[in-house]
């Protein structure tokens, strides 16, 4: 596999918007030289950082392989972040370019840019992930990790040109931008949508999908909506929301076969993968079988490790630098990258996932660092600091803030989640600020440790009994 659009050349698949538009996987292909030549035109050269802003659409494929042909690396930035998320980030990552449409004529004549063209060892693509950092880390991927892994994901996950994918996850992120290679290494017919209920209902019946990957909210919703779900033969799913127990068996009577997954962005989506044919028992845990043949996976005092043909290249450097050698080195041990997930092995080449092992939280399907949010509301005047854990509630997980405040007076509530609106993701944003006179610590070789357990325990208790009225 040379590279993704070599990947896109090569498949028979037709791929289908929300806008009624649909092409072949090889027109896609072919037009990418004329997005690297509008690129070239802009000022973007081999090498360079192309931001894109972009919801799921053909302008967000065409870029993908615009910035593949040029060879140019593809900052993903997340829809759902706040226009200050999204300014520090594109600053940070050095891209020379933003594209937030692309509405470009594939009949344009456009010379083809001299130099260097994109291949399989360049740096491709860009996902952002959250860990025990204020800000997002940048994942850099190169072309090879991303389309090997797509036909490693069409084997495992046995997609074929009989298939009808929907990929509904955003394509800013590892599990869109895997679901819909993997869809196209396979050969399916693939329908592209940013998930609405409605809409990816209808695309579900009317279509007659059979392969689909998403968080297991998205497949609550699906089955709470009365979905007619019958034709799903496999339906990969994230467990994202632990309250969320029994929605195997739930899809199941839907007539939909769902299967636990595992992945992140820094080894990709669809990383691991249930058995479709197991009990339901087995294909409700996280985890699974090892996608890719030539992967491996370690469990070394609980912490899961990993290698192989889909782990990323480093994370990316602010500047000038390819790679932030000291970051990168930082999460691996011997050659194995370090997950910072909790897991126990599960038979042959599968482990099963458990936990973070660290603070960080899975909110809307992304991690994200608590002291992110903590930075944030410390910005208020009346906030000295703060302390963020994550609650199940029964539309996801939430963020709950515990702040400490100069005068010692209870905190505006109201106007303190109004801050983080302004500054923040909405699925950042906490559902409770709420005032304390200190933080339950405990004693340790460093001094004193914050316990978080009494903390997650204290959120809990606030959604036991009615909110209490203002005044």
């Amino acid at each position: 596999m040379s590279g993704v659009v070599d990947l896109f050349a090569g498949s028979p698949s037709i791929v289908h918007f929300d806008d009624g538009a649909e092409y072949a996987a090889r027109e896609l292909a072919s037009e990418a030289a004329t997005v690297a030549a509008w690129l070239h035109d802009q000022g973007v050269r081999h090498g360079d950082r192309v931001a894109l802003h972009l919801p799921n659409s053909p302008a967000a494929v065409r870029a993908l392989l615009g910035c593949a042909s040029l060879g140019a690396v593809a900052v993903a930035v997340n829809t759902r972040y706040s226009r200050d998320e999204v300014d520090d980030l594109i600053e940070r990552s050095g891209a020379m370019l933003t594209i937030r449409s692309l509405d470009l004529p594939m009949t344009r004549s456009i010379a083809a840019p001299s130099g260097p063209v994109g291949g399989a060892d360049d740096p491709y693509v860009v996902f952002t992930t959250s860990g025990t950092t204020s800000r997002p880390k940048m994942v850099l991927h190169r072309q090879r990790s991303i389309a090997e892994h797509a036909v490693d994901v069409a084997t495992a996950f046995e997609c074929t040109p009989a298939d009808v994918a929907l990929v509904a996850m955003p394509l800013c992120g590892t599990f869109g931008l895997a679901s819909l290679t993997g869809a196209v290494a396979g050969g399916a017919t693939v329908h592209v949508t940013d998930f609405e209920l409605e809409r990816a209902a209808d695309i579900i019946a009317r279509r007659r999908v059979t392969w689909v990957n998403g968080s297991d909210d998205m497949f609550h919703r699906l089955v709470e909506s009365g979905a007619d779900l019958r034709s799903i033969r496999l339906g990969g799913y994230a467990r994202f929301n632990t309250s969320l127990d029994g929605i195997v068996e739930r899809a199941g009577a839907a007539g939909a076969t769902l299967v636990g997954l595992y992945g992140m962005s820094e080894v990709q989506a669809l990383f691991a993968v249930r058995s479709s044919s197991a009990p339901i028992g087995e294909r409700e845990r996280a985890g699974g079988r090892l996608a890719s043949p030539r992967a491996q996976y370690r469990v070394v005092d609980d912490e899961l490790q990993l290698r192989g043909p889909s782990l990323f290249a480093g994370y990316l450097a602010e500047g000038g630098a390819e790679i932030d050698a000291e970051l990168t080195a930082r999460h691996h041990v011997d050659g194995w990258f370090r997950t910072g997930d909790a897991a126990a092995a599960d038979g042959d080449r599968a482990f099963e996932y458990h936990t973070r092992m660290g603070d960080v939280l899975r909110l809307g399907g992304f991690l994200v660092a608590p002291a992110e949010i903590e930075g944030v509301l410390t910005e208020l005047a009346a906030v000295t600091a703060a302390q963020v854990v994550a609650v199940e509630r029964p539309g996801g997980t939430r963020p709950v803030a515990f702040v400490i405040t100069a005068d010692g007076a209870d905190a505006d509530e109201a106007a303190a989640i109004a801050h983080c609106r302004d500054r923040l993701a909405i699925y950042k944003c906490p559902v409770r600020v709420v005032t304390i006179d200190e933080f339950p610590t405990t004693p340790s070789a460093n001094g004193t440790k914050i316990q978080k357990v009494k903390l997650r325990a204290l959120a809990d208790a606030l959604f036991d009994e009615p909110r209490p009225s203002p005044g």
